[in-house]
C-alpha cells in the first residue's frame, strides 16, 4: 500500500534551520520589553505564557537577555512578570482580565527571543505559538496547545508536547521524548533513546545507538538507523513502515501487517515463520527486539 512521498519533514528541515522561527518580525510588532539577568550556569530558564512563540538560543555571557515582541492587542490585553530566583529566571505572561475574548483573541501577537548560556536548562509552556531551542546542553521541558517544536543542535535530554502542530529534533544528543496529537514527527541525527508518537501524522526518524519506541495512529514510519540495535518498536494503525539497516544488523525480529505486504532484504537465520503479513526470524545473529506492526500498510526492511 504504497502512497506518494509523505515524509516532508526531512525535505524541508534545512529550510527551517536557516528560518528557525523566522529570522524578520512581522511589521506590526515592536518592542514591548528588554530585559537582562545576571546568572550563572546550570539554572533553568522557565516561561509561561498563554499566547505567543517562544525561541531561545545561546552565547558566552553569564546573562539572560530577553526581549519582547507584542503587536498593540498584546500591549493592552497582556501583563508581564520577570523575576530573578535562586533556581534561575522566570517569566510569565498572562491576560490583564479574567476573559479571553472571541473577538480579540487571535489577533493577539507576542513573540519571545531570549538569550542564555550554553549550560542552561528551559522549561517553556505556551498556549499559542511555536517554541525554539537551538544549542543548548542543559534539559530541555516544552508544551503548546497549537504550535510546532523547533529543537537544533541541543544536547541534553528532551520532553515536548504540542496538540497541533509538528516536531522537529535534528543533532540531539540527549534522549527524546516528543508527542504530537495532530502533527508530524521528525527526529534526525540523534544519538539517545527516543520515544515519539503522534495521533494524525508521520515519523521520520534518522540516525543511530538508541533504543526506539516510535508510533502513530494514522501515518507512515520512516527509520534509516546505524550502530548497534538496542532494541527498536515501530507501530501505525494505518500507514508503511520502511526501515534501513546496515547489513550486518543483529536482530531478532517481528514484523506483522494485517492488510499488506513484508520484505526483507537482510540474511535471516533460526527462521520461525515467513509469509506476506508475518516475519519472524533472527537477522544475522539475533539479538534484541526488531517489532514491526501495522494494521492496513506494507513493512520493508532495507540494506542500506
Amino acid at each position: 500500500m504504497k502512497r506518494k512521498n509523505v515524509f516532508l519533514p526531512l525535505i524541508i528541515t534545512a529550510v527551517l534551520t536557516m528560518q528557525f522561527l523566522g529570522t524578520a518580525l512581522p511589521e506590526d510588532l515592536s518592542l514591548l520589553h528588554e530585559k537582562t539577568f545576571a546568572t550563572t550556569p546550570g539554572k533553568l530558564l522557565k516561561v509561561e505564557t498563554q499566547s505567543g512563540s517562544v525561541k531561545i538560543e545561546t552565547w558566552d555571557k553569564n546573562e539572560v537577555y530577553i526581549k519582547v515582541y507584542g503587536n498593540n492587542k498584546a500591549k493592552e490585553k497582556l501583563e508581564f512578570k520577570f523575576q530573578d530566583e535562586d533556581w534561575g529566571v522566570s517569566i510569565v505572561s498572562k491576560r490583564k482580565d479574567s476573559f479571553w475574548g472571541f473577538n480579540w483573541g487571535h489577533s493577539l501577537r507576542v513573540r519571545f527571543e531570549i538569550m542564555v548560556p550554553k549550560s542552561y536548562n528551559a522549561k517553556v509552556s505556551t498556549s499559542g505559538g511555536n517554541i525554539g531551542v537551538k544549542n543548548l546542553s542543559g534539559n530541555i521541558d516544552g508544551k503548546t496547545s497549537g504550535g510546532d517544536l523547533k529543537l537544533y543542535d541541543n544536547m541534553g535530554n528532551t520532553n515536548v508536547s504540542t496538540s497541533g502542530g509538528d516536531i522537529i529534533v535534528k543533532n540531539n544528543n540527549g534522549n527524546t521524548k516528543a508527542s504530537t496529537s495532530g502533527g508530524d514527527i521528525s527526529v534526525v541525527d540523534f544519538n539517545g533513546d527516543l520515544e515519539v508518537s503522534t495521533s494524525g501524522g508521520d515519523v521520520e526518524l534518522k540516525g543511530g545507538k538508541a533504543r526506539i519506541d516510535a508510533s502513530t495512529s494514522g501515518g507512515d514510519i520512516k527509520l534509516d538507523y546505524w550502530g548497534e540495535n538496542l532494541g527498536i518498536d515501530l507501530s501505525t494503525s494505518g500507514g508503511d513502515i520502511d526501515v534501513y539497516l546496515p547489513a550486518d544488523f543483529n536482530a531478532k525480529a517481528n514484523l506483522k501487517t494485517s492488510g499488506g505486504s513484508i520484505s526483507c532484504e537482510l540474511t535471516t537465520n533460526n527462521v520461525i515463520k515467513i509469509s506476506s503479513s508475518r516475519f519472524e526470524a533472527d537477522l544475522n545473529k539475533g539479538g534484541k527486539s526488531l517489532i514491526c506492526r501495522t494494521s492496513g500498510g506494507d513493512i520493508e526492511v532495507k540494506k542500506k
